[in-house]
């Protein structure tokens, strides 16, 4: 009688430990789901998009001609996403009266031309909404494409609420625009 007390004894905390440690290999603590708000519902594979809040990935940085990989794993007090899956990690380094100036780095998932980098570095500009002006945002990610040009993306938009944004994107040198949605994931302005 007393192995199998003893072997029932050893199944359960077997299982409980084995459950600890799917617990701790599976939890979101480090990598969140976050659901793209663009589309209609949230059931499709491909609305949503995984993001570390930390930041949590390698940057090519572009100076003099030697791209040079930084890693980024630390914390940020915004966290915005477009309609296409970028993520942009940003920490405010400026707060003024009439601006709030904002710095980071950026996760691409939609910005698929033929060797640009999907990380990059990013700063936004946010002009506060004064009584002859409404409020004015201007984000600029930069991506390194064939490991010697610098690729800029400029996202200028305005709030539709306190959490989604509208606007359009446009891409130098490449010449190209579209209308974007803005996020807000993590933090507030």
């Amino acid at each position: 009688m007393k192995q199998v007390v003893g072997g029932m004894r050893s199944i359960k905390y077997g299982t409980l430990g084995a459950l600890v440690v799917f617990l701790l290999f599976s939890s979101t603590a480090w990598a969140e789901r976050f659901c793209i708000p663009s589309f209609s519902s949230c059931t499709a594979q491909n609305s949503y998009i995984d993001y570390n809040p930390r930041g949590g990935l390698t940057v090519p940085i572009l100076s003099g001609g030697i791209v040079t990989n930084k890693p980024v794993d630390q914390t940020f007090s915004l966290i915005l996403a477009n309609g296409y899956g970028d993520m942009y990690f940003l920490n405010l380094v400026r707060d003024r009266d009439n601006y709030q100036a904002y710095r980071g780095y950026c996760r691409y998932r939609g910005f698929s031309l033929s060797g640009c980098s999907t990380t990059g570095e990013v700063v936004l500009l946010r002009i506060k909404e004064t009584p002859s002006m409404p409020a004015h945002y201007s984000l600029v990610s930069t991506s390194v494409r064939w490991g010697n040009t610098t690729y800029i993306l400029n996202d200028v938009f305005h709030p539709l609420n306190s959490t989604v944004y509208a606007g359009y994107e446009n891409w130098y040198p490449f010449d190209m625009s579209c209308s974007v949605a803005m996020y807000v994931v993590q933090g507030s302005f």
